[in-house]
């Protein structure tokens, strides 16, 4: 009885759920794919026309798969150190995504955005396109894998 009733709690929390497989990204590994690797500050936020299902991620609804959908989003950035690839390189776009639909969804897409008044700085790890813009190496549905944050925690003493 005992072996019975743990198999069907088990049985009831796989279908409750809510997960996927991610890719694990090294350093090595980035940084092998990236045709450029930056340290960058976004100067303007675009939003297009573009309505794309997010690749290798769909949600369930009544039994039915269903594709995330993402709106496209062209960033630019202003090139602060380049570590890899092009060392003239001074400005890129990225093009990435935003949820088409507000509301992620258990174990969504890590999605990046960009406030451009924080002045912040990101670590990036790119791949260029066919028609000359950038995306993260890790992918549309993931992009937050490749594009990290830098944090300045430190102030100058006189």
């Amino acid at each position: 009885m005992k072996t019975y009733l743990s198999l069907f709690l088990s049985l009831c929390l796989v279908l409750e759920s809510h997960a996927r497989l991610m890719q694990a990204w090294t350093y090595d590994m980035l940084n092998d794919q990236a045709t450029l690797v930056v340290i960058a500050t976004p100067t303007k936020v675009t939003e297009t026309t573009e309505l794309a299902a997010l690749p290798n991620i769909v949600t369930s609804h009544n039994g039915t798969n269903e594709n995330i959908m993402g709106n496209g989003v062209e960033t630019s950035f202003d090139v602060l150190t380049v570590l890899k690839g092009e060392g003239s390189t001074k400005t890129f776009v990225l093009h990435h995504f935003k949820l088409a639909n507000p509301g992620a969804p258990p174990a969504g897409p890590l999605l990046v955005s960009f406030e451009l008044k924080d002045k912040k700085r990101f670590l990036m790890f790119l791949q260029r396109e066919a028609d000359g813009r950038y995306v993260a190496v890790s992918g549309q549905t993931d992009p937050m894998l490749s594009i990290i944050g830098i944090e300045s925690n430190f102030h100058l003493v006189r």
